[in-house]
């Protein structure tokens, strides 16, 4: 996040009052936020004028709300805080689904409704976009069930309430839910409020003396210790400063599936993904003997846990969520992910014994495909593991694109985005396009199927719109194999319509995309070239697969499920 932006006090200084449109412009652009995504309605365009006039945000719209809301969600992994914005009823329930995903994968996105007016609200009229019967608040519960934070915004607490709710978001990376009706949206307000920083700087009134002792206490006679980072971690961006700790007690580290690639994987300290005994046995060996376990920001769900395989939470276990810590069965109260990790370092450091043990590597995917053979699976992860850049963001839609991404040891710098939890298909393309605008100094590349991707595709037009040029990979399959792998492989409803994706990216992009259709590893290694020596091209490759051919891992969750 960033400090409070110059342009936020200035403001203030003189000026006294502002509309609560600009009051929201500029606490969004204040956390670090350049986009606005959306979709306009007849009850948000008072809202959407009102932000337009600061200069301060870009408005980024998109065919539908779904799609702008799996945007979101990406900018929000990579800024740590995103804004949607959408129209009452219609709109924002065309987003719920993205909405929920942030929640469950503990993402920072600002849920923002243009209502209607106050005076339509008090006297329950029957307007358009609601189910006709006076309920206003109906989709405020609907969005309480997936927000940590919600707030129907009123004239004399307007400024407040939008501050509350960004902190919460930011604070616990969960979404929050702020409804505007529109004769609020122009309506002047209190400008004062923007001379105090919406988001502080770190205090140091956190007790963690506790927690840290407790913690040096276990560490101090831990002979085999591990971590184990999760998605919490990844949404704090606390990379360097867990590195550091490891660095500091020697101590080995596996990710979760949720947080591939953001621990360097190429550092020796590094050991693998662990997903209990489904991924890889020597990870889960590795957790299974430690004397004392790490947790960072770990969610246990079916499919991070290899089914529940995991080793669960015991006296030897340290935990770290977001706002919590504890040892063993004993928490701590309040304390924020950052200052858990500082406490741990400096239990680290405190220790008298080396934490230092031996582990197993697990060995990379096969860098080249059997001479011959026709492109499969196999052929197309060895060669994606011999041409993957550094410093890159690999995007994966779950299902075969996920799984098989999950083989692949991500050179420095380069992380995987997905959904493992969500597990919500057609997520990862609309992804693109936020994760391309938080961050245009690394070129997303994104493997998608064909029925994922029937979901979202529009969202290229938005991507080439915005001058982004992606590697965007369809893995051709003729349907979801996922679940052909699952159960039932022929039954029809595992089908879906075949279309000429290479004509419709072109249409889709104006012409602008370079495509290309390829069925044997030599064509997929000159597509990726091709790929390669036009970095400021969109690229779309449509990979030709057998409808039944499927990634080990996915293989392997499948016969377990």
């Amino acid at each position: 996040m960033t400090d409070a932006s110059p342009s936020a006090l200035t403001v203030a200084r003189g000026v006294r009052t502002v509309s609560v449109a600009e009051y929201l412009a500029r606490r969004l652009h204040e956390a670090g936020i350049d986009h606005l995504f959306g979709v306009p309605g007849d009850f948000n365009l008072t809202l959407l004028d009102g932000i337009a006039e600061t200069g301060l945000l870009k408005w980024i719209g998109s065919p539908n709300e779904l799609g702008a809301g799996y945007a979101a969600d990406a900018y929000a992994r990579r800024r740590g805080l995103a804004a949607l914005v959408t129209t009452y009823g219609v709109g924002e329930l065309s987003c719920l689904n993205a909405v929920a995903g942030s929640a469950a994968e503990n993402v920072p996105v600002l849920q923002i409704t243009g209502a209607p007016r106050t005076t339509a609200a008090a006297a329950r009229a029957l307007v358009h976009h609601t189910l006709a019967d006076g309920d206003f608040s109906r989709f405020e519960r609907a969005f309480a069930e997936v927000t940590v934070a919600q707030e129907v915004l009123t004239p004399e607490h307007a400024a407040a309430q939008i501050d509350a709710v960004i902190g919460t978001v930011v604070a616990a990376k969960k979404p929050g839910y702020l409804s505007i009706p529109a004769d609020l949206a122009d309506a002047r307000i209190d400008a004062e409020p923007l001379r105090t920083p919406l988001l502080p700087a770190r205090a140091d009134a956190f007790d963690t003396a506790a927690f840290e002792g407790a913690a040096r206490r276990l560490l101090a006679t831990a002979q085999r210790p591990v971590m184990v980072v999760g998605h919490i971690a990844a949404r704090f961006r606390l990379a360097p400063g867990i590195t550091a700790l490891a660095e500091a007690g020697a101590i080995p580290v596996v990710v979760l599936p949720s947080a591939k690639g953001h621990i360097d994987e190429t550092h020796p300290l590094y050991a693998g993904v662990y997903a209990g005994t489904l991924i890889d046995q020597a990870t889960a060996d590795l957790v299974e003997s430690a004397d004392a376990v790490i947790h960072l920001g770990v969610v246990m769900s079916d499919v991070l846990s290899g089914l529940f395989t995991h080793r669960p939470f015991d006296a030897v276990s340290i935990k770290v969520d977001a706002e919590e810590a504890g040892v063993g069965d004993e928490t701590f109260g309040l304390i924020p992910f950052p200052e858990a990790l500082r406490a741990l370092r400096r239990a680290v450091d405190g220790t008298s014994t080396t934490l230092a043990r031996s582990f197993a590597r697990k060995p990379d995917v096969p860098l080249s495909p059997v001479a011959g053979a026709p492109l499969d699976q196999a052929g197309f992860w060895s060669a994606m593991q011999r041409w993957l850049p550094a410093g890159t963001t690999l995007l994966a839609d779950i299902g075969t694109s996920y799984w098989g991404a999950l083989s692949l040891t991500l050179p420095p710098g380069t992380e995987l985005v997905g959904q493992p939890i969500w597990n919500s298909i057609g997520y990862a393309l609309p992804a693109t396009l936020g994760q391309g605008l938080a961050d245009r100094t690394r070129r997303p590349v994104l493997v998608t199927g064909d029925g994922a991707a029937q979901m979202t595709i529009q969202e290229i037009g938005t991507i080439a719109a915005q001058g982004l040029s992606p590697v965007m990979i369809l893995l051709n399959n003729a349907g979801y194999t996922i679940e052909r792998a699952i159960q039932s492989p022929d039954a029809p409803y595992n089908d879906i319509a075949p279309w000429d994706w290479c004509a419709l990216v072109t249409a889709l992009t104006a012409g602008s995309a370079s495509t290309f259709r390829v069925g044997t590893p030599a064509e997929l290694e000159e597509a990726l070239a091709a790929a390669e020596s036009q970095p400021a091209t969109l690229t779309f490759i449509d990979v030709v697969l057998d409808r039944h051919d499927a990634p080990p891992l996915l293989r392997a969750l499948t016969e377990r499920s």
